[in-house]
């Protein structure tokens, strides 16, 4: 080989190398980071009513709950006034979903319009109604309030103007 091939052959090698390993430019927008992404939903979360603390988020799981549940490593006893909503995070499919499953087996009118908790009128706010009464109609079993991964036991009461969730 002579030296001419030979040093063409190295400049593409190196070309190659350099390609491998400069990032790739596509024009298109870079992934959010993890930080920016906080802060997308801080934004969002900011403009919501506030949500209830979390006393349980199980994995799907019929087992029954024990005597104490861990809370921010606290220790809260069964008996305690408890509340099913919907997770925050949980997509508007799910919710219709979920409403569905629960107006299937308890009345549902008072996500009516006219009813207590028309208002606020978002499918997030009903399908947390909705999904109370059925965990409340199912004896607060915790199980009844997984929905697929997508309810939250709380101990905090959600309920908002004339909406009342009863305990």
């Amino acid at each position: 080989m002579t030296k001419t091939k030979q040093l063409s052959a190295f400049v593409l090698l190196l070309l190659i190398i350099y390609l491998l390993c400069s990032p790739m430019t596509t024009g298109a927008v870079p992934p959010a980071n993890e930080g920016e992404q906080v802060r997308q939903f801080e934004l969002v979360r900011a403009s919501e009513p506030t949500r209830p603390h979390i006393i349980q988020n199980r994995e799907h799981s019929s087992e029954q709950a024990t005597d104490m549940l861990k809370v921010d490593g606290k220790a809260s006893c069964e008996g305690q006034t408890t509340w099913c909503i919907v997770k925050p995070s949980t997509g508007d499919e799910r919710l219709i979903a979920n409403i569905q499953f629960c107006c299937d087996h308890v009345d549902c009118s008072i996500i009516q319009p006219g009813g207590a908790c028309y208002e606020p009128n978002n499918n997030y706010s009903h399908a947390s109604v909705v999904m109370h009464l059925f965990y409340r109609a199912n004896n607060k079993l915790p199980h009844t309030c997984d929905f697929m991964q997508s309810g939250l036991i709380i101990s905090q009461d959600p309920s908002v103007g004339k909406c009342i969730y009863a305990p």
